[in-house]
């Protein structure tokens, strides 16, 4: 079975978003190009790289959304959480990564604000969902405790409520002792976040 092939029926699995589309579309132009009788040096092989790499990105993010979906929701930071359903669906990230143009996910500033955003949508996350990752990431960086365990402490303090409730008290105990500096990036980096779905609301309107 192609490549091209593979890929379709996994991305069958899921609702394909346009970028998807037009990428299988474009591994398939290829392989009609290549079984047609031409020359396959007339082929760029800067093409057929972005054919591949394409193809590869997609794929990746198809078996992504579909682990996504069945692990739910995890207080980990987003670096965490989003390499770890890659380690699970056995994804190659650094394509991933590559396009998003970013070199890692470890760092929720500002900068990357915008790459954090752009993979949680394409992974189903809600803006709050999103939002409380990064904030968990961010207070890693400032060496706080473990969230997960500042979660399990509070929950045998109080009445359990919802998983992404709990998150959000724990973390606004956490941010209060933010010195201004922090506050200020952190505040900035779920602005850039919060811009970045406004757009993508809107673009698919």
């Amino acid at each position: 079975m192609s490549d091209q092939k593979i890929l379709k029926n996994e991305a069958d699995l899921d609702d394909s978003p346009e970028w998807l589309e037009s990428a299988l579309q474009l591994c398939n132009d290829l392989e009609v190009f290549t079984e047609g009788g031409r020359d396959v040096e007339e082929v760029s092989a800067a093409f057929e790289q972005r054919c591949n790499e394409a193809g590869d990105v997609a794929l990746s993010l198809a078996k992504l959304r579909q682990e996504r979906r069945r692990v739910g929701f995890v207080p980990l930071s987003f670096s965490d959480y989003v390499q770890g359903l890659g380690r699970v669906a056995n994804v190659r990230f650094e394509s991933v990564l590559r396009w998003l143009q970013v070199d890692d996910l470890a760092n929720p500033s500002p900068k990357v604000a915008k790459a954090f955003a752009k993979l949680a949508k394409e992974l189903d996350f809600s803006l709050r969902e999103t939002l409380i990752h990064i904030r968990i990431g961010y207070a890693s960086l400032v060496d706080c405790a473990p969230v997960p365990l500042l979660l399990a402490r509070h929950r045998s303090q109080t009445q359990r409520a919802g998983q992404l409730e709990e998150c959000e008290v724990v973390l606004g105990q956490l941010e209060a002792k933010y010195d201004d500096d922090q506050l200020r990036e952190l505040r900035i980096t779920e602005f850039e976040i919060r811009g970045a779905f406004r757009q993508d609301e809107k673009r698919e309107r």
